[in-house]
């Protein structure tokens, strides 16, 4: 892919900056797991595909659970697990979806098929070393699935956990697992957080490999910042490079002439400077680089963020948006009459 160099020009009292930021970021940098960890996490995950191989032969073939299962019959693109049922929803093929794997390969150390078959498990597992505090906070998922990160926050202790999720498929299948397992502090709401303005702040929003799939991917962002008062965690495929530059792959049907499936590869350094324009200062961002494989967990202070934004630390063209201030149109004499 060509891309112009990077540019920098000197007028005077400012420096206008072209595929670049003028000052190399001094943001804290750590590998998303080490070599041990890794190992560690591959004997885990393991023994649960062991463990699946006893199931198979052993679950039950009927009953609520694997009912309900079975009533979203391919809507299963996360494993959940009901231990005390004998049951998870991978044990059948027809049950969930197969894939490359994507970052659940761990870097190519499970193939696709184990990726898929213990998905999200692996991200989890080095996810969970990162997190903030979750004790006594709220906080949500926008892209929850199947909700499996909403469970695991849960289980962490989280006082209110909100798991957005806008296909309707996937966020009954949430609610029916819910139903199972019993959390009440778990709202599921299924709505586009993107437009939805109902949804309010969290202590913590978390998003993993979901804004790179949106139509603005750079917009999602700045609307998940604004839902969160202390942290962002946005875990996303980049590529590693400080300049500028943002790709969009399609995906086609043979037989459409419309793209049915978008995804956007952002860099490092594009992400990095919009995080800047939000406001968000180096100290506030820490990243968690798996190299190589062009996937990084970000982990972002809000806290100065929101104060920047309030002094007017901020294009002061951007203040309106960046606080998600929306004029919306009187209603009409028709709808109040309803």
């Amino acid at each position: 892919m060509s891309r112009r160099e990077p540019l920098l020009v000197d007028c005077g009292d400012y420096v206008v900056a072209q595929g670049r930021d003028p000052i190399d970021a001094t943001i804290a940098s750590y590998p998303l797991f080490s070599a041990e960890r890794l190992e560690l996490m591959l004997a885990e995950l393991r023994a649960k595909l062991r463990h699946d191989e006893y199931l198979r032969e052993n679950r039950p073939r009927s009953g609520a659970v694997v009912d309900g299962i079975g009533r979203f019959a391919g809507e299963w693109f996360q494993r959940l697990d009901f231990p005390e049922h004998g049951l998870n929803t991978v044990l059948e093929r027809h049950w969930h979806r197969m894939d490359e794997g994507g970052v659940n390969t761990l870097g190519r150390h499970l193939s696709s098929e184990e990726a898929c078959l213990l998905r999200p498990w692996p991200k989890w597992l080095y996810l969970r070393e990162h997190l903030p505090k979750l004790r006594g906070k709220s906080i949500m998922e926008a892209g929850s699935c199947n909700g499996f990160f909403p469970f695991r926050f849960a289980e962490l202790g989280a006082e209110r956990v909100t798991a957005v999720e806008v296909l309707r498929a996937k966020h009954e299948s949430a609610v029916w697992a819910n139903s199972v397992y019993g959390w009440r502090n778990i709202e599921f709401v299924n709505t586009d957080f993107m437009v939805d303005f109902a949804i309010e702040p969290h202590d913590i929003v978390f998003v993993s490999e979901v804004v790179n799939h949106l139509l603005c991917p750079l917009w999602a962002v700045a609307r998940l910042l604004s839902l969160a008062r202390e942290a962002l965690l946005l875990d996303t495929g980049v590529f590693e490079s400080n300049v500028h530059a943002m790709e969009l792959s399609t995906g086609w049907r043979k037989d459409d002439p419309l793209p049915r499936f978008l995804s956007y590869n952002v860099s490092d350094g594009l992400f990095v400077s919009f995080f800047k324009l939000l406001g968000i200062r180096d100290c506030d961002i820490t990243k968690f680089v798996e190299a190589g494989a062009g996937h990084i967990l970000y982990r972002i202070d809000t806290r100065h963020m929101h104060a920047n934004n309030l002094r007017g630390n901020v294009a002061e063209a951007m203040r309106r948006s960046l606080a998600m201030e929306l004029t919306l149109p009187e209603p009409s004499i028709a709808l109040t009459a309803r």
